[in-house]
């Protein structure tokens, strides 16, 4: 019974000895990868029917993110086949890099857009066809501005966005969170994530439908996308 009890009180601190010298066999993640996503932003006409110029990024976005945090912004518009063609909105795609301390780097919009006035934010997962023949998993998030003027309507936003690390893609936040820890303990490198966002408006007394904010929403998600994207490193 001694004997027993002995190897019973030895059990737990051995055991936790064990646990404890399993870290030592995990790799170390001292390694920093880039994301696999260009800042070369095309601008002028260089993206055909589209006019794209360069955007600074925002004073409240350089003080609420990191002092070493990248950016690259641009707007586009689509560019008019007719004169009686609808004019659609301004659409803007920024990328953001994150800095040694990602959590003080990366962000998105259902955390950053309600301290910039917007309510009602609706997220969802889409697929959306890349014009090279892929296709690629976003974040669709909606919301709207109220109008300070009781009389005009609020206005409507639509907002795509990814999280595009060295090789891997995710979709939501919770999916990068997971990835980037498997990466650090497991295969011992830290990737830089870039966050990717692509978006714009419609309705607010602008005369612009949701259908056609959105249906040109996707053509420059699809024919943008793929000149940015390493595809070559990314696994999915």
């Amino acid at each position: 019974m001694k004997h027993t009890a002995y190897i019973k009180a030895l059990l737990p601190p051995v055991l936790l000895a064990c646990i404890l010298s399993c870290i030592f066999l995990l790799p170390k993640h001292d390694r920093l990868v880039e994301a696999s996503i260009s800042p070369d932003m095309p601008l002028g006409y260089e993206l055909t029917g589209w006019y794209g110029r360069k955007l600074q990024e925002s004073e409240q976005e350089r003080n609420t993110l990191a002092a070493d945090t990248r950016f690259s912004k641009a707007s586009y518009t689509k560019l008019r086949e007719t004169l009686t063609t609808p004019r659609g909105p301004e659409i803007v795609a920024s990328i953001v890099y994150s800095g040694n301390d990602m959590n003080a780097s990366i962000h998105r919009p259902e955390r950053c857009l309600p301290s910039q006035g917007h309510v009602d934010l609706l997220g969802s997962k889409t697929e959306l066809a890349l014009n090279d023949g892929s296709k690629l998993g976003f974040t669709r998030l909606t919301s709207r501005t109220p109008s300070r003027d009781a009389s005009r309507p609020a206005l409507q936003h639509i907002n795509y966005y990814v999280f595009v690390g060295h090789d891997t893609i995710c979709s939501s936040h919770l999916g990068r969170t997971l990835q980037d820890m498997s990466d650090r303990v497991l295969h011992g490198y830290v990737q830089r994530w870039a966050y990717f966002q692509i978006g714009t408006y419609w309705g607010g007394g602008t005369g612009i439908s949701e259908e056609l904010a959105d249906k040109q929403l996707q053509q420059l998600i699809s024919e943008l996308t793929p000149r940015l994207l390493n595809k070559d490193s990314i696994k999915n």
